[in-house]
């Protein structure tokens, strides 16, 4: 009996639903690679959900606070999450106080993966990690542009398994990160791949991914090059724990369709964030999949929470 009044209830909701507008929090400051993405999800999903879908920026600490903030949303299917799985599969693995694992959050879909690298100035003088490194130690106090703790995390890695001294920036938003690398404020940042749209002016000397760019696949991966620090990252649409199935499906539903969108096709090369999309089941696979890989990276690399 209390299974077929929850699946009458699913089903209640499956029909009212959404009945108002959305709201989709960004972990970033708006004109970022992310927050770009997220507004023309956000076109999507209002289309086909008929409700306005509403983009609200929560900048801080690489989407922990707009995760924090997430939690305290009721569970109704009206507040999303868009945002790199990373802030569940990674920064918990950098930060003490984060404490999120796959099974605090549901998940209504993946849409695209980031190429994430190492980027610099075109005329920057080494094309290699490698290159870079010898570079680096003849330029000590060199800066470096930090947009999460995880960016941070490489470069500390590589730092000090090499010996070399590096200034950390750290920056709030994708647009900050544009700024910094294009005003060669700094010599290297971590990229989702947004540097890709600057092919006269950027380039990248490692991918951070476990496969090569599309936009460079002549640059190896950073396993490639000796460092086993290869982490995939995906953009999710993230709710809190307890939304129902029926809301998520509506979701998943709806974020499919991006893949055929002719506007959102317009997006995606502007943000060289490739599609790949996946549905609320794979995509909880996914994050629960990449939080135990991640989890051992970490560990080999002997990184701790801080």
């Amino acid at each position: 009996m209390a299974l077929m009044a929850l699946t009458g209830l699913n089903a209640a909701h499956a029909q009212e639903y959404p009945d108002r507008p959305l709201t989709v929090l960004v972990g970033y400051k708006a004109g970022g690679q992310t927050d770009l993405v997220a507004r023309g999800v956000a076109r999507v999903l209002s289309g086909q959900l008929g409700v306005p879908v509403n983009v609200v920026n929560k900048p801080g600490g690489g989407g922990i606070l707009a995760a924090h903030e997430l939690q305290k949303a009721k569970p109704d299917g009206y507040t999303i999450l868009f945002h790199s799985n990373s802030v569940i599969n990674t920064e918990p693995f950098m930060m003490k106080r984060v404490t999120f694992t796959p099974d605090d959050f549901e998940y209504a879909g993946m849409i695209t993966a980031y190429q994430v690298s190492l980027a610099t100035q075109k005329d920057a003088p080494y094309d290699t990690l490698a290159e870079f490194v010898a570079w680096a130690k003849g330029n000590p106090g060199f800066s470096y542009g930090s947009l999460s703790p995880t960016a941070r995390m490489i470069m500390e890695v590589i730092a000090k398994k090499e010996g070399l001294d590096v200034n950390i920036v750290p920056l709030k938003g994708g647009g900050d990160m544009m700024n910094a690398l294009l005003g060669k404020q700094v010599a290297l940042v971590l990229s989702g791949g947004i540097h890709y749209k600057y092919p006269d002016e950027l380039k990248s000397i490692v991918a951070l991914t476990t496969f090569r760019h599309p936009s460079a696949p002549e640059v190896e991966t950073i396993n490639e090059a000796g460092y086993p620090l290869g982490m995939d990252s995906r953009t999710t649409l993230i709710l809190p724990k307890g939304t129902p199935r029926a809301a998520l499906e509506r979701l998943s539903t709806a974020l499919k369709a991006a893949e055929t969108d002719a506007d959102f096709a317009k997006v995606v090369p502007a943000a060289n964030i490739p599609i790949l999309y996946k549905d609320l089941d794979a995509a909880a696979a996914e994050v629960s999949e990449s939080y135990t890989q991640n989890q051992a990276i970490f560990e080999n690399a002997g990184i701790e929470p801080q």
